[in-house]
């Protein structure tokens, strides 16, 4: 589980990064990037189906950060939102989309790129 003081949790949080972060996308996510101390947040539309399935793409995404933690840089903000292709993708998959992501956003420290 990703520590609560990496996650993002007001709704002003949000709106800050939405306004004025860049955004990037891949085939399974797209996200927002904003300078600031390092947390996330992580979406899933009804768009992508049942509680069950949208629960399912969060948690995909947020072991991705989980375990990468310490190569994304600290001083970034990003929020996560999970694509309709996520649905009944592999870990495995979803890993290398968002890394792929991170690493042309420029999101990740300078020693793994």
């Amino acid at each position: 589980m990703l520590k609560r003081k990496f996650r993002l949790h007001k709704k002003s949080g949000f709106q800050a990064i939405f306004k004025n972060g860049e955004n990037h996308s891949v085939k399974h996510a797209a996200i927002y990037i904003l300078k600031g101390p390092k947390k996330f947040g992580f979406i899933a539309s009804k768009k992508i189906g049942n509680s069950v399935q949208r629960n399912r793409a969060r948690r995909l995404m947020r072991e991705v950060i989980r375990l990468h933690l310490t190569e994304i840089r600290d001083d970034i903000q990003i929020i996560f939102i999970a694509r309709v292709k996520i649905r009944g993708v592999s870990y495995f998959e979803v890993e290398r989309s968002i890394m792929n992501m991170l690493k042309r956003a420029n999101a990740l420290t300078k020693s793994d790129n």
